[in-house]
């Protein structure tokens, strides 16, 4: 198992006592882990139990865990009707049409169960302890889903990255190549300019110049230290456990030795690649932000 992004769904569905029950797990990406509980009303008795499961399984993302009823009616509940209420209305009713002269159709008597109070339904029993079991067991199914998401997108991020590195680690070869070369191309440029100016120059001040030049341009520390973060990431890409903290300090770290190469080359070549590997090391960014 490899590394897992912070993106994924899952969804469950089971009973908690009497109820039919659907939880659906949602994660997108976030620097920590947020984690946001929607119950049905008057289960708020369970939004510490569900946050521990989701901590359990989950170090990073904003997760939305949303609990619903699939049912509703007698089935959740039981029914409740007022029949002091019924009776009273009915008797309202009979002699109002006593009053009108009209009679009385007792058939009619069952619109007042549509009176408001008149019929509820009640929730069915449910134990603290038995909601919480049974709900978290259906979160737990819930992220297993969601993980095994993550799971899939990070393989395909995994890939993506190693792709990326590859290319990196190319460039890298390209320049460590081309340095000692930029330092000749310079030497060659000053003995060029000397000619052209028609002055004479001491050669052992031509060495020190050139050597002045190749001490400001050196890269091999740079170089050394992004080959060293490259081979860190391909490792970090293997790895289990969540790595994101991990690959978002390294990228940092490329960018910074990448710029400071840039600073220090004066060589066109040496430039062009430069570019290209910053572009690498933005698409490595954007991919390290989603993961977990």
């Amino acid at each position: 198992m490899g590394i897992r992004s912070m993106t994924g769904f899952g969804r469950a569905e089971g009973r908690v006592g009497p109820y039919d029950v659907v939880v659906e797990a949602k994660s997108v990406n976030h620097r920590f882990l947020e984690v946001s509980v929607r119950l049905p009303r008057d289960w708020s008795f369970a939004e510490v139990a569900v946050r521990d499961r989701v901590r359990g399984q989950l170090q990073r993302g904003r997760v939305d865990i949303a609990v619903s009823l699939a049912g509703t009616g007698a089935a959740a509940g039981q029914v409740y009707v007022d029949w002091a209420l019924v009776d009273a209305l009915v008797e309202a009713d009979q002699t109002l049409c006593h009053k009108l002269g009209v009679p009385f159709d007792p058939r009619s008597a069952r619109q007042w169960l549509t009176f408001p109070g008149a019929v509820s339904v009640r929730p069915a029993a449910l134990s603290e302890e038995e909601a919480v079991s049974s709900l978290g067991d259906l979160v737990n199914a819930a992220i297993d889903k969601l993980v095994a998401m993550r799971e899939r997108e990070g393989g395909d991020l995994a890939r993506a990255c190693a792709g990326y590195l590859e290319d990196v680690a190319a460039h890298l070869r390209a320049i460590r190549q081309r340095a000692p070369a930029s330092v000749a191309a310079y030497r060659a440029s000053l003995l060029a300019r000397v000619s052209e100016l028609g002055i004479s120059v001491d050669d052992a001040r031509l060495a020190q110049e050139v050597a002045l030049f190749a001490d400001r341009v050196a890269i091999d520390e740079e170089l050394v230290r992004l080959e060293a973060h490259v081979q860190a990431m391909r490792s970090d890409l293997e790895r289990a456990e969540p790595v994101g903290r991990r690959l978002d300090f390294l990228v940092q770290e490329m960018h910074r030795e990448v710029n400071t190469i840039a600073s220090k080359s004066q060589d066109a070549e040496i430039s062009r690649h430069v570019v290209e590997m910053k572009a690498l090391i933005e698409k490595l960014r954007e991919q390290a932000q989603n993961v977990e």
